[in-house]
């Protein structure tokens, strides 16, 4: 009995935090989206409300560096999530252009075609920059 008992308030804390980082994310579709880098490999934390992994990044905006620490709840594996966020991976976060120390990584945001496109415009400014 224990055990679902346990198992049940895990449930509750783990629906609680997908819901408050939803909340969280409230309006942030509209803020632009910005290449950043882990900088270190992810932590597991266990506790009450099961595992929670977290990395820290860094990331620019209009030339400052800033950084920024993720923490995603994993009911299941949090291994495959480890490996996707491992040290010097890239990937996106959406900064708030009204105040650029505020971010926030969305699941949405990682997919592969987004990176190919910085990735193009990354190119196209070194040619703009070699041809001037």
């Amino acid at each position: 009995m224990d055990r679902i008992f346990q198992g049940l308030i895990q449930l509750v804390v783990y629906v609680w935090r997908l819901g408050w980082t939803g909340l969280t994310a409230l309006g942030s579709g509209q803020w632009l989206r910005v290449e950043a880098i882990v900088t270190a490999d992810p932590v597991r934390i266990e506790g009450v409300g099961g595992i929670v992994v977290e990395f820290p990044y860094s990331y620019r905006f209009e030339g400052e560096l800033y950084t920024g620490l993720h923490e995603e709840p994993c009911l299941f594996s949090e291994s495959e999530f480890m490996e996707r966020f491992a040290k010097g991976i890239r990937f996106v976060v959406r900064v708030k252009p009204s105040a650029p120390e505020i971010s926030l990584v969305r699941q949405r945001d990682q997919a592969a075609g987004v990176l190919k496109e910085f990735d193009r415009i990354d190119e196209r400014n070194r040619r703009d920059v070699a041809s001037s």
